[in-house]
């Protein structure tokens, strides 16, 4: 398995989102990498259980005892799914907006309207109108977004069928934290967050920006910002990187 470092100090894996790479976080790896050695990966095409025990093997292959772990969307979804089955692995993990559609109240409804987007036409589109995950942008700027947008709707529907092992990741002895962008509080992915949240009785912290708050996107989201946030809460979770 390929994979990018940067910085020294403790481990912190990133898991990126659906349709995501190993380059997606690189607009905050500089500040991360102040404090961290950052490893980021191309994750494969399975699943959240495939992925999660992806990621539990590159843990083992990189020697870390208790790792820290961040994943944004469906690699918050991983994150929490690691947390499942391999909590020994693990010290602090934050799943920022986890598609967990299982922990909603109207969690069937919410998981048919993704179902239905495979026929339908301009899936991507309905895809961020259904999610909400840009936050406050204009028409243009969705489609634009929607445009560029990668909807691959076996993917979308493997993760959002899955169901994840709430109890397990309650009583894990995992540090779980979950997070949320402030641009797009009451969108779908942030009710998620707060969902599993209230399951597991685990903090909720608001992060800046949208869904995509480590990605640029002028007026909406500042990187950095970000990136402050994540090493903020790490700090607070765990002992201080030396």
């Amino acid at each position: 398995m390929d994979t990018k470092t940067r910085g020294d100090g403790p481990l912190l894996l990133l898991l990126h989102g659906g349709g995501g790479n190993d380059s997606s976080y690189d607009a905050v790896l500089d500040v991360l990498a102040e404090q961290y050695t950052v490893v980021t990966y191309t994750q494969c095409e399975g699943g959240p259980v495939e992925r999660a025990d992806e990621a539990a093997q590159l843990l083992d292959d990189l020697g870390a005892k208790k790792a820290a772990v961040f994943g944004s969307s469906a690699g918050g979804l991983v994150a929490l799914d690691l947390v499942a089955r391999h909590p020994e692995r693990l010290g602090v993990v934050i799943a920022h907006e986890p598609p967990v559609m299982s922990a909603l109240p109207d969690g069937d409804e919410v998981t048919k309207a993704f179902h239905d987007l495979a026929d339908a036409p301009d899936p991507g589109l309905r895809f961020l109108k259904l999610t909400g995950i840009l936050g406050p942008v204009d028409e243009e700027t969705t489609k634009a977004v929607a445009a560029t947008l990668r909807f691959d709707s076996n993917e979308v529907n493997a993760f959002v069928d899955h169901r994840l092992d709430l109890a397990k990741v309650r009583d894990s002895g995992v540090n779980v934290v979950l997070a949320g962008g402030k641009a797009v509080a009451g969108s779908l992915p942030f009710r998620t967050a707060e969902a599993v949240a209230d399951a597991i009785k685990a903090s909720m912290v608001i992060f800046p920006g949208n869904h995509f708050g480590y990605a640029p996107m002028p007026g909406i989201n500042d990187p950095a910002a970000f990136g402050r946030t994540l090493l903020d809460l790490l700090r607070s979770r765990t002992q201080p990187p030396r």
